[in-house]
């Protein structure tokens, strides 16, 4: 399972250094978030220095109904120097397949003239229902995504773009009926490129819940089985979860906005805020913790400690890193869980997530009683539940024999 770092605003130096210490083996670039002069500059000189890095541009076209809106917040795609091949977009022009292949060739040719490792093609988002027009719209540019890229001669792999928002998921039947569309393709793509959109990048519950992790586990267990790459963006912690269904690849950034997809991405700003706490990934809680809380566990439960090279930015005493390399530790954590978690066999990984869920269980007990005021509620186990059931719902779904 890779992990890639989710680009976005304020990269610095973080993914040159993730990639210098072979935390990430690759990056999903933002073009809201970078200008398009900047981009390709960015990408030469990653692709020279890192030869095996795997580099991807996310085009983001799934922004274009939220562009309609003159106060939509596009960044460097609403910039009239960057990006041409973006423009707003309403639902009934996308009815229209002249437009869409239009659209889905303007993408297209606009990477192909990049060093990317591979080409994801442009999709809109299915917002609540696969029983939709938007459904039926990015099914249209899932179905024309290998014909109109044949026509390049590329030999790069091509990846669909399946961006879906969380309540979709809840409709077992029709997620069912969808993927049987999708396996039954003619000209097929290489693979896909995997969101689930959620309301709120700070709604834990939106993601931490077991029809939603059980979805997103079973669309990649059935796209795997059916001879597609799968890379998920903005999957974060959940990423070796989705490794032991059958995932390629995860992504995740240093913001909340990139650990989580949301179309708030695209939301006007709403002014100035405090920069969020500083906090640690901890492999064996499942879960960050808040710097402070690291520094009063790390004497009497150790175990909240990963033991990896990158525990050195959290010196004891303060426990606080310098801002700019918490990633780091994100990074490294999750490499770790992937190494720990995912195996070729699907069962066997899916039986150490369900032992990793328990031992988290037993820290945290322990965390509990060592500190005086219970853990911040971004820190705490209320992720463990869903974790746990969603793997039961997974392999429900997937008729698999966990016991």
């Amino acid at each position: 399972m890779r992990t890639y770092a989710q680009h976005g605003h304020g990269d610095g130096q973080k993914t040159a250094e993730g990639l210098a210490r072979k935390l990430i083996d690759g990056v999903i670039y933002s073009p809201k978030d970078i200008p398009e002069e900047r981009l390709q500059q960015n990408i030469g000189e990653l692709r020279e220095s890192h030869r095996k890095a795997e580099l991807f541009f996310d085009p983001q076209f799934y922004a274009c109904f939220a562009a309609v809106d003159p106060s939509t917040n596009l960044g460097n795609l609403g910039d009239e120097d960057s990006y041409a091949y973006f423009q707003p977009r309403r639902r009934s022009q996308l009815l229209s397949e002249r437009q869409l292949v239009a659209d889905l060739d303007a993408v297209l040719s606009f990477q192909v003239a990049l060093p990317v490792s591979g080409i994801i093609a442009p999709n809109i988002l299915i917002p609540r229902s696969f029983d939709s027009a938007e459904a039926a719209i990015a099914m249209d540019f899932i179905r024309n995504t290998r014909e109109r890229f044949s026509e390049l001669k590329e030999k790069r792999p091509v990846f669909a773009t399946l961006a879906i928002a969380r309540e979709a998921l809840l409709d077992k039947e029709e997620l069912l009926r969808f993927l049987n569309d999708l396996t039954i393709l003619e000209e097929r793509p290489d693979g896909f490129y995997l969101l689930i959109a959620v309301n709120s990048t700070e709604a834990r519950s939106e993601i931490y819940h077991a029809d939603v992790i059980a979805g997103w586990m079973f669309i990649n267990h059935v796209l795997k089985l059916n001879g597609y790459r799968v890379i998920n963006g903005y999957s974060d912690i959940l990423t070796p979860f989705l490794g032991a269904a059958g995932g390629d690849a995860g992504a995740t950034g240093w913001w909340s906005n990139l650990r989580a997809f949301s179309m708030d991405r695209f939301a006007p700003p709403l002014g100035g805020g405090r920069l969020p706490i500083e906090r640690y990934l901890s492999c064996n809680l499942l879960n960050r913790i808040a710097f402070y809380e690291l520094e009063q566990l790390r004497g009497p439960v150790p175990e909240v400690l990963n033991g990896l090279a990158t525990d050195e930015l959290y010196p004891a005493g303060s426990s606080q890193p310098p801002r700019n390399q918490e990633v780091l530790q994100s990074w490294s954590g999750i490499q770790e869980l992937n190494s720990r978690l995912v195996r070729p066999n699907m069962v066997e990984s899916l039986n150490r997530c369900r032992a990793a869920i328990e031992d988290a269980r037993k820290i945290f007990a322990n965390v509990n009683a060592a500190l005086p005021k219970p853990l911040d509620a971004k820190s705490n186990d209320e992720h463990l539940d869903p974790l746990q059931e969603g793997i039961r719902l997974f392999a429900t779904l997937a008729e698999l024999d966990l016991s």
